[in-house]
């Protein structure tokens, strides 16, 4: 039995696109310097998706992490960097009770994604969360970063 995806075979140049959609995500498409956030880094087997959210009183960054657990993910911060790692293990068996796979696009294995933070950030304050795939850091605002009104007085 073959398996093959109709619709991304409609696109003349499909191949290509998918081959320069995956080659952006591995290496990102734009230069380091436009990129304060976020450096990927070499030799990972999967890159997560990561969102970076600025808010009044902090920033949000969210990954996608699914299949995987809190307890299978580390945070550290250094020098102003924070790293996110860990290692997605794959699940799949085959054999002729279960069956065999003929696709499988499913990402396994270990990542480390690595984040320059804006010298504007409380490290102490920093919290991270997993709910449900999703690992969601917190990294709230140092005072002088928050922005606020200053009254204009009358000079008499």
């Amino acid at each position: 039995m073959s398996l093959a995806r109709t619709a991304a075979r409609s696109l003349p140049w499909s191949d290509l696109d998918a081959i320069a959609n995956r080659m952006d995500r591995i290496f990102g498409n734009s230069s380091p310097e436009s990129r304060p956030f976020g450096n990927l880094t070499c030799g990972a087997s999967w890159i997560p998706p990561v969102s970076v959210e600025e808010r009044a009183h902090e920033i949000v960054l969210t990954a996608e992490l699914p299949g995987m657990k809190a307890d299978q993910v580390e945070i550290n911060l250094e020098n102003n960097v924070l790293a996110i790692s860990g290692e997605k293990t794959e699940s799949r068996t085959e054999d002729e009770r279960s069956g065999k796979f003929h696709l499988v696009e499913r990402s396994f294995g270990s990542f480390r994604r690595s984040f320059t933070l804006p010298r504007t950030i409380r490290a102490e304050g920093i919290t991270a969360e997993f709910d449900n795939g999703l690992l969601i850091v917190t990294l709230p605002k140092a005072d002088e970063a928050l922005s606020r009104k200053i009254e204009v007085s009358r000079r008499s």
